[in-house]
C-alpha cells in the first residue's frame, strides 16, 4: 500500500497498464489508516483519516481519492494492490453504516515507516455500497489467487490468460441477412501483385546497426544512480519491517 504516490488527472487518476476499473463508489465512504491494535505498543505512530472521498476498484488494485486534500499529515489518496489486504471484515451499525476493515501490507517506498509491518485500513459507507464492494473484491482476489497459484505450480513461461473470457454476446449487432451481399452479387477480388524484391534490405539493415554502434552511450543513462539509490533504499526498508514481522511473529 502507498499513500499519496497515486498520480493524478482531471478524470480521477491515472491507471496502471492493462488497468480498468470494475467498481466506483462516490458517495459519502470514509477512509481511516492506522496501526493495528496490536501493534501500537512497538511502532511508530501513524494515523490518515477522510471523511468523504470516491472508492474505485480495479482489476489490479484499490484506489482511494478524499473529496478534499487533508492537511498536515498530508492525504491526498492511498492506493494497494488487491493481494496485500489480509483478512478483510465486514461489520454495521446504524450509528455510522457499513464498515470494511482489513490490515494490508505496505509497500517499499510507498510513505508508511519501515517499522509497521501492517496498515489498518477501513471504509465506511454511509449510503451503502460495500456489499457490492466487498462481493466485487471477494470474486477478484480469489481470480487474482488462483492465477498466481497456476503461474507458480505451471512456470512463468506458460500461456495463463490474467484476463477473464469475454462474456458472450448474441450476434444481434451484426446485419441481418437480407441486408448482406450475397456471394453472387459480390464484386470480385481485385488481384494483389506481389511486392518487388528489395535485395539492399540487408545491407541498410547493417548499416544501421553499424551507425547504432557507433552511437552507444559510453556511460550509465540519465537518472541512473537515483534509481540505483532508490532501490537500495526500498530493500532496507524490506529488511527493517521483515525484522518487524518476525519479532511480531515470536
Amino acid at each position: 500500500m502507498s499513500i499519496n504516490w497515486v498520480m493524478l488527472n482531471q478524470s480521477g487518476f491515472v491507471k496502471l497498464g492493462n488497468e480498468r476499473v470494475l467498481l466506483k463508489l462516490d458517495s459519502r465512504i470514509s477512509c481511516e489508516l492506522s496501526v493495528p491494535s496490536s501493534l501500537k505498543a512497538r511502532c511508530e505512530a501513524f494515523h490518515r483519516k477522510s471523511d468523504r472521498g470516491t472508492l474505485f476498484l480495479t482489476n489490479k488494485r484499490i484506489v482511494y481519492l478524499p473529496a478534499k486534500v487533508t492537511g498536515e499529515p498530508k492525504f491526498e489518496s492511498f492506493s494497494a494492490p488487491i493481494l496485500k489486504f489480509q483478512d478483510a471484515t465486514t461489520s454495521s451499525s446504524m450509528w455510522w453504516g457499513w464498515m470494511w476493515k482489513s490490515d494490508c501490507v505496505p509497500v517499499s517506498g510507498g510513505g508508511i515507516p519501515p517499522d509497521i509491518p501492517r496498515i489498518e485500513v477501513k471504509f465506511t459507507f454511509s449510503d451503502g455500497g460495500m456489499n457490492d464492494f466487498n462481493l466485487a473484491y471477494e470474486r477478484l482476489r480469489e481470480r487474482i489467487y488462483q492465477y498466481q497459484e497456476m503461474r507458480r505450480e505451471m512456470g512463468p513461461d506458460a500461456d495463463i490468460p490474467d484476463e477473464p473470457l469475454p462474456a458472450y454476446e448474441a450476434p444481434g449487432s451484426a446485419p441481418p441477412e437480407a441486408a448482406r451481399p450475397s456471394a453472387q452479387s459480390r464484386p470480385a477480388p481485385a488481384p494483389v501483385s506481389a511486392p518487388a524484391a528489395n535485395y539492399a534490405a540487408p545491407a541498410a539493415r547493417e548499416q544501421r546497426s553499424d551507425s547504432s554502434a557507433s552511437r552507444r552511450p559510453d556511460g550509465p543513462p540519465p537518472d541512473y544512480e537515483e534509481a540505483q539509490a532508490q532501490q537500495l533504499s526500498n530493500r532496507l526498508e524490506d529488511h527493517i519491517r521483515d525484522e518487524v514481522n518476525r519479532g511480531d511473529g515470536s
